[in-house]
């Protein structure tokens, strides 16, 4: 998948949510940059007034757009940490790179893509019942 095929995705998932009524709002910008990479940074806004910040560095060097790096941060309505599942290293390290952060501990756990993390904020929040 392109890089600009990765960006109509995701922006397609945002909007699948939103419809749902889900998502409040949604404030997503992506950049293409030099050497065939992209970046992506964004918000979005449920009806309970939580956030989920994210961003997420594509390479498409290889071929196929790769994530190299992201992080998902959401907070509920008073700014405090829900969970954020990110990549970054860690002192002391992890034995894998992708973690998930939770209010009292951190996680190892695979790398989630967007649409992951909207199901687990739908089914933490009940909204789907």
């Amino acid at each position: 998948m392109t890089i600009q095929a990765y960006f109509t995705r995701f922006r397609e998932v945002i909007d699948q949510y939103a419809v749902a009524g889900f998502a409040l709002e949604s404030d997503v910008r992506y950049e293409t940059r030099p050497g065939g990479q992209g970046y992506l940074t964004g918000t979005i806004l449920f009806i309970d007034s939580s956030t989920l910040h994210f961003s997420e560095y594509l390479d498409q060097s290889g071929g196929a757009a790769d994530r190299l790096m992201y992080t998902y941060h959401c907070q509920d309505a008073k700014n405090r940490l829900i969970f954020r599942y990110d990549n970054a290293r860690h002192k002391p390290p992890l034995s894998s790179p992708d973690h998930k952060h939770l209010p009292d501990r951190i996680i190892e756990t695979p790398a989630p893509v967007l649409e992951d993390i909207l199901i687990e904020i739908i089914t933490l929040k009940g909204w789907g019942e």
